[in-house]
């Protein structure tokens, strides 16, 4: 924050006032011009007070500072013989930013509090030059790897495949900055814009808050929740959030945070218009197989998502050291393979309840040393850490895949596959085991049977390890420099393989049963997933 205090009748600068920031021990005395620079402040609201000797006190309120930019104000002092009694200015938003060099535009925590909508990547698509396509964000109509995405510093960019890899809570969140363009040098790899995102800070006073909602009007159970009927007009969607919110000081005022604890239900996680399907069950003469193609209008089944995501922040005042602790994690179990009833695509999978997971892990910490050397200089060290992880597969049998295609193994977590005589003639007992079901053929069209694994399995592992230093300092009232390095290491693996669906339980019965089988277990299983494909690097 830079600014000036004057004599309120005369205009005069004030020379030696004091101004603090409230509830803090930062502070700073006007120069010779009245002039004044309070360094590092959190991106935030501040309360300031200017004080000086014969003349009254002011307060200026609800002072919003946004990271990396400079906030200009100006104090009037009325003189304590003027009787104007106590005076407390509320701070408005000015309506340039005078240091922004680029396009800068931001959204605060006042905004999102504002908006009728709910989640980050929604709110960071009502910026201009922004677009949200399938939850994914494009700048500039960049792709999706061009864009940077950071958190308190540290980047939350897939390494692989670009886009936001940290799932975030919106009230968490003290502002969001969209950069299109013309940002500085500490910033790389992203061509089309960077996407920067502050935590909040814990303030002077104690505070809590709980927010609640749902669109479960009717309060339908699980049960329920698929029946085709609409509550006041609308379908049920099964959308449950729920957020709680508390901040303060720690012992004393040097010590203060802030906690964010948010968990999210939805019984079908991407609503889309769905009619309904009603056609009854149709059979095929040919192949006997029958197929109910009835389906009810309003939620699909088989995918839902459970989400908690855990933020908070400590910042420690030991002027002229600062600290600052911040951090979010989240978990999310997904349920996949219910979506292919949409219109548009295929609806083999209508009659199977055995629906695929995704689970995923994803966090970023970070920890912040700054050092104050002077009224116009400081240095920053920092490092930060971000994991994400991925995993899907068959909720029952998870990482084992060489039992996805073994029926016995399938009949021991509750599944009994379905598989017509004709399928199984010709067949040993040993070879029967290992025999998928075949899809059902009515009129030409296929449908997977009830209880058919899901189609591929993949393991997914993300870490970096980030650390950051730089010195900042001002050359006369207008002009700053930085000067700084960054080291950035990344820990990237993964397993995947699509060959579930041909049966890998089966092709390693067959290598086993062959000639050239010389006992090595191991070696066999290599041998198959080289000839049907596996993606595999770090594991």
């Amino acid at each position: 924050i830079k600014g000036t205090v004057v004599d309120l009748q005369t205009g005069e600068p004030l020379i030696g006032a004091n101004v603090i920031v409230v509830g803090s021990s930062i502070g700073a005395a006007t120069d010779a011009n009245g002039e004044f620079v309070l360094l590092n402040l959190e991106a935030g609201l501040f309360d300031l007070k200017a004080s000086y000797l014969g003349y009254q006190t002011i307060t200026l309120t609800g002072v919003r500072v946004n990271a990396d930019l400079t906030t200009y104000v100006t104090f009037e002092l009325p003189d304590e013989e003027v009787q104007v009694g106590t005076v407390e200015i509320i701070a408005t938003k000015p309506l340039i930013q005078k240091d922004a060099t680029n396009a800068t535009r931001i959204t605060t925590s006042e905004d999102i509090d504002a908006l009728p909508v709910r989640g980050v990547n929604n709110i960071v698509a009502l910026t201009a030059g922004v677009v949200l396509k399938d939850n994914v964000v494009f700048v500039r109509g960049g792709r999706i790897d061009e864009v940077g995405f950071y958190l308190e510093g540290v980047s939350i960019k897939d390494p692989l495949f670009g886009g936001r890899a940290v799932t975030l809570s919106q009230d968490a969140l003290e502002e969001i900055q969209v950069q299109a363009g013309g940002y500085t040098a500490e910033f790389g790899g992203s061509n089309a814009g960077i996407i920067r995102q502050q935590l909040k800070s814990g303030g002077p006073q104690f505070k809590a808050s709980i927010f609640y909602e749902t669109d479960n009007i009717g309060f339908k159970s699980k049960d329920d929740a698929f029946d085709g009927e609409k509550t006041l007009g609308a379908y049920t969607y099964g959308y449950n959030e729920f957020s709680g919110v508390v901040s303060g000081p720690l012992f004393d005022q040097r010590i203060k945070f802030f906690g964010n604890v948010r968990y999210n239900h939805q019984r079908d996680r991407n609503p889309q218009p769905w009619p309904g399907l009603d056609l009854g069950p149709i059979g095929d003469p040919n192949t006997g197989d029958t197929v109910d193609l009835t389906y009810a209008a309003g939620p699909i089944k088989g995918y839902s998502l459970n989400s908690w995501t855990y933020a908070g922040t400590v910042n420690l005042d030991f002027k002229p050291v600062l600290i600052r602790f911040s951090g979010t994690f989240s978990t999310n179990d997904n349920q996949t393979g219910g979506r292919n009833l949409l219109p548009g695509t295929a609806i083999q999978n209508i009659e199977n309840t055995r629906y695929g997971y995704l689970n995923t892990e994803n966090g970023s910490f970070s920890v912040k040393l700054t050092h104050v050397l002077s009224p116009s200089m400081f240095y920053e060290l920092s490092a930060g850490y971000f994991t994400n992880y991925d995993e899907r597969g068959d909720p029952y049998l998870k990482e084992d895949v060489w039992a996805y295609g073994d029926s016995v193994a399938n009949a021991a977590v509750g599944w009994v596959w379905e598989r017509t005589p004709a399928q199984l003639a010709n067949l040993t007992d040993a070879q029967r085991r290992y025999s998928r079901p075949s899809q059902k053929s009515v009129l030409g069209f296929n449908f997977n049977r009830n209880g058919d694994i899901p189609r591929n399995f993949l393991k997914r592992d993300q870490t970096s390890f980030s650390f950051t230093g730089s010195l900042s300092f001002f050359v006369g009232k207008i002009h700053s420099f930085k000067l700084g390095g960054e080291f950035q290491q990344y820990s990237m693996r993964q397993w995947t393989t699509s060959s579930t669906q041909v049966g890998l339980a089966q092709l390693l019965y067959n290598e086993k049963q062959s000639a050239a089988y010389d006992g090595n277990e191991e070696a066999a299983k290599i041998k198959i997933l080289r000839q049907q494909g596996v993606n595999n690097y770090g594991y």
